[in-house]
């Protein structure tokens, strides 16, 4: 390779490495909570992807917008308590386990590439345990003062608040 090769090569990887670097690190977060109730009863609550306003506090309504019932391809459109709206497509959902994966599919998204997972797990004696974790990017055009720490913290605190309303929910039900 000749001096003008090399230097042309090396301007190129130096134009370049900004943009990779640029990339958003995937992120993410698992929070998990022990309900005293069996896991048909706070699958009940959990598993309607349609209701979840059932149970979460972020969201003042809820409904299923495509299809009629729980399963893949259904996209639940949420009012959150904020007046904000967002569309949520559940992407896997197995009633025999007791698992579901949904992703943003429009509205007002709080990140990028955002899967999220909810798991129950008998645990003996009656409870259940569940498992709510998130896999997700910082949004491309996002305020500054929304680092990655911020995001993670955000959805860290929506899943603890989430899932604690699911217990209260549950467990006040019984």
């Amino acid at each position: 390779m000749n001096r003008r090769t090399a230097f042309v090569a090396l301007l190129l990887s130096m134009a370049i490495a900004p943009i990779a670097l640029a990339q958003n690190m995937e992120l993410s977060t698992v929070q998990t909570i022990r309900i005293k109730a069996p896991p048909d009863a706070v699958w009940a609550y959990a598993g309607d992807f349609g209701g979840i306003s059932r149970w979460f506090p972020g969201a003042q309504s809820s409904k299923l917008v495509l299809k009629t019932k729980n399963e893949e391809g259904a996209i639940r459109e949420l009012l959150r308590a904020n007046g904000t709206r967002v569309r949520e497509k559940l992407v896997a959902y197995d009633p025999g386990s007791m698992t579901f994966t949904y992703t943003y599919a429009d509205g007002l998204v709080l990140a990028q590439d955002y899967f999220a997972t909810m798991v129950l797990k008998s645990v003996g004696d009656g409870e259940t345990e569940v498992i709510w974790s998130g896999r997700f990017k910082r949004l491309d055009n996002a305020p500054p003062e929304q680092d990655d720490a911020a995001l993670v913290a955000l959805y860290t605190g929506i899943y603890k608040r989430g899932l604690g309303s699911l217990k209260a929910t549950v467990e006040g039900s019984q």
